[in-house]
């Protein structure tokens, strides 16, 4: 209720300055999926130089903010998973060393063989159900996965021999949680980000803009899955 609205009331703590050189699409498009990629991966997972990262829906809003931050953080490499091969394209741009189509290819087997059996030293996950239990299959030691969504709407199950005796972690984050109850973590997150972004490194993947009066239409393309990159809404100004 209330999201959409051309003027909203923020509390001081969630809002940020915006750099002279940002301009207002690339930061209405910014804070959901950048603050929340930087999370995962520097203070969820602390992703150390060159660590192999997956990244599941990797053509997607988090999915292609996550890749340049995993590079810009010292990733050695990036590797992607999407739903269909027309959004290969798209994580490719974005910056990922190799995209797997997770329809066609059993991901878990095809990491493993890029990393030469090591595994993926990070792994993000906002699927979850059985792409999180195969995620362990392709998960080196010591390796950590990150969950931070469930957009399978299915669960995933894990078993304790999976994890203790390789070092391995499954762990959970949520953006809106912490912006309930601990919005002081995420300022940190937002000068990286918004410094980021003034110096040119990062760039915000907008795949469609919509009309503030066509909702309707831009929820359909989100659901429909065949959107890429952040998808706005805007307003007309008067």
């Amino acid at each position: 209720m209330g999201s959409y609205a051309e003027y909203v009331v923020a509390d001081e703590i969630l809002t940020f300055a915006i750099p002279d050189n940002v301009d207002f699409d690339t930061a209405a498009a910014c804070p959901i999926v950048s603050f929340t990629a930087f999370k995962l991966l520097a203070d969820v997972a602390r992703l150390e130089p060159g660590e192999t990262v997956l990244i599941h829906a990797a053509a997607g809003g988090v999915g292609t903010t996550a890749i340049q931050l995993a590079k810009i953080l010292g990733a050695g490499c990036v590797i992607g998973t999407v739903g269909s091969t027309t959004k290969i394209a798209t994580a490719l741009d974005a910056g990922a060393d190799h995209v797997i189509c997770y329809e066609d290819v059993d991901f878990a087997e095809k990491v493993v063989e890029l990393t030469n059996g090591r595994g993926a030293d990070v792994i993000l996950d906002s699927i979850s159900g059985q792409v999180s239990e195969k995620s362990l299959e392709c998960l080196a030691m010591y390796g950590r996965l990150v969950h931070f969504g469930n957009s399978s709407g299915y669960v995933g199950r894990f078993q304790t021999k999976d994890l203790h005796s390789s070092c391995r972690s499954v762990l959970g984050f949520s953006l809106g949680t912490t912006r309930k109850e601990r919005p002081h973590l995420l300022h940190n997150a937002a000068d990286h980000v918004l410094r980021y972004l003034a110096e040119g490194r990062l760039k915000m993947k907008i795949g469609k803009k919509f009309a503030l009066e066509e909702a309707v239409e831009a929820h359909r393309w989100v659901e429909s899955r065949n959107s890429t990159g952040k998808v706005l809404l805007t307003v007309r100004n008067t």
